[in-house]
């Protein structure tokens, strides 16, 4: 697991400066307005979307963890173990990032922090659906009492069941996905070779108004084509 500690002020003074940076060297080599403004607001978004990127990978990967640590979880309960010498092995027998999330969650509990109260922050700061059942499910067992182990199997199962679901859907709409790559990427193969074979007049796109303008809209396009046909193959379960 990677943590990078960075201030936000100097986040955005970095941001600032890699796209002031961008645009300038974009107008000494002789790019257009347009293009060097494209580049400078792309650099701005970058460190946005590489986050956005990261934290969405880092959910998913716990997302995948959690069935069977619930289910490792069970099994030393029912062997006999307490919950601290269960909660020790279940976070040492766990690869990251779920490893080092029990890990820490298990240094809340020996402090003397509930186990519930314990996930719940868990569950706050890393925004998964799946550990909002779980965390759920504690608090239950704390106020109610009865069979941690056979809770967490049935929860186990369940969140097993509905990623085998989730892969299928995937399987299934990966056509639509595809179809979505190619329709963003064909314009810009299109542009590129007309670049090639008419220089002349694809130079009109990059000098004048009406060719910034036609620019845009493709772009604008793009993007709708983008959102909508993501919007049809992302299928909640």
């Amino acid at each position: 697991m990677l943590f990078i500690f960075v201030s936000r002020a100097r986040l955005i003074l970095v941001t600032v400066l890699a796209a002031v940076t961008t645009f300038v060297l974009g107008r000494l080599l002789g790019a257009p307005w347009l293009l060097c403004g494209l580049s400078a607001l792309s650099m701005a978004m970058a460190p946005r979307f590489i986050v956005r990127l990261l934290r969405h990978r880092w959910r998913r990967r716990i997302t995948a963890q959690l069935p069977d640590a619930l289910a490792l979880w069970a099994g030393l309960l029912r062997a006999g173990q307490a919950m601290a010498p269960a909660l020790t092995q279940l976070a040492s027998r766990q690869p990251d990032p779920l490893g080092a999330e029990l890990g820490l969650v298990l240094s809340q509990y020996r402090l003397g922090v509930s186990l519930d109260v314990a996930m719940g922050r868990l569950r706050d700061r890393s925004a998964v659906p799946d550990l909002r059942i779980l965390a759920t499910l504690l608090r239950a067992q704390r106020d109610l009492g009865g069979n941690l182990a056979e809770a967490l199997d049935r929860l186990a199962a369940m969140l097993r069941n509905r990623l085998a679901l989730e892969a299928r859907i995937r399987s299934l709409t990966a056509q639509g996905r595809l179809q979505g790559v190619v329709v963003g990427v064909l314009p810009l193969l299109l542009a590129a070779v007309l670049c090639v074979m008419e220089p002349a007049a694809m130079g009109a796109m990059v000098t004048t108004p009406i060719g910034w303008a036609a620019m845009a809209l493709v772009l604008v396009l793009e993007i709708a084509g983008f959102a909508m046909i993501r919007r049809i193959v992302n299928i909640d379960v």
